[in-house]
């Protein structure tokens, strides 16, 4: 089954935010050892309740 059958047509969510957020967003998710954007789109599975979905669990490096 490939991932288009399994999980739907794919979206794409785009917002803006200020510098201050930019920055803390950065420093939060070097935290977490995850890419902003990953960090993102766990916030949003878990406030929309979507815990079915497998989060990406390899081990990333990111560096500025």
């Amino acid at each position: 089954m490939g991932n288009s059958e399994k999980y739907g047509k794919r979206r794409q969510v785009t917002f803006r935010i200020g510098q201050l957020g930019q920055e803390r967003l950065e420093e939060t998710a070097k935290l977490f050892n995850l890419k902003p954007s990953q960090y993102v789109k766990a916030l949003l599975y878990k406030d929309l309740g979507i815990f079915n979905e497998a989060l990406d669990q390899r081990r990333r490096t990111w560096q500025h």
